[in-house]
């Protein structure tokens, strides 16, 4: 939301509206869902989440080997416990609702309702979407787009290979805490292991 605000997509105070009304929406909804952290590749969280679909959802995709899962909290729990029994980490996150996930879902239909209600405008400077990870144009002028962003995975990892595969080389990570910034260099790596020498 900042970087699409930095980028031309709405005013600072169309942002602004937009941000207080996802955290309001979200921390209205009934407090309960889990999330987790896992050692896994988003391929090899396939094999786990297939069966469970419904209960449990891709939160993000922080690096090649990092993901995060979101749901239920029994189905989240019975996956952390099957990625530490492989000798994988997994990591309980300390969170009030299961973002990304399906229990975001009776929030979006009034979400939507106040980011029709804003004013966009195409990118003026290039905005990768952590949405696909891609860079992205008109389709960030869709309000639907940013209701898809409240449910959708995180793709971190993405986002970062592809400023990664355009020669980006310097990444700076705001926050309390650096929790993406080791998710990210292993991003970077692996475009770089991947070009021709």
């Amino acid at each position: 939301l900042v970087a699409a605000h930095v980028a031309g997509v709405f005013s600072l105070e169309d942002a602004a509206r937009l941000v207080a009304a996802r955290g309001r929406l979200m921390g209205a909804l009934p407090p309960g869902g889990a999330m987790a952290a896992l050692e896994v590749t988003e391929a090899e969280l396939g094999e786990y989440v297939s069966a469970d679909e419904d209960r449990v959802s891709l939160a993000a995709v922080n690096g090649p080997r990092a993901v995060v899962v979101s749901g239920e909290h029994g189905a989240v729990e019975e996956l952390v416990r099957g990625i530490e029994g492989s000798g994988r980490r997994a990591v309980r996150l300390r969170v009030n609702h299961a973002f990304h996930s399906q229990l975001m879902e009776p929030m979006l239909g009034e979400f939507g309702e106040i980011a029709a209600s804003l004013e966009y405008r195409v990118p003026e400077i290039a905005l990768v979407s952590n949405r696909d990870g891609g860079v992205v144009g008109a389709e960030v002028t869709d309000p639907g787009y940013w209701v898809r962003h409240v449910r959708d995975a995180v793709r971190f990892a993405d986002g970062v290979g592809t400023l990664a595969a355009a020669g980006v080389t310097r990444y700076l990570e705001l926050g309390p805490r650096p929790v993406l910034s080791a998710a990210a260099r292993q991003s970077v790596e692996s475009v770089v292991e991947e070009r021709p020498h």
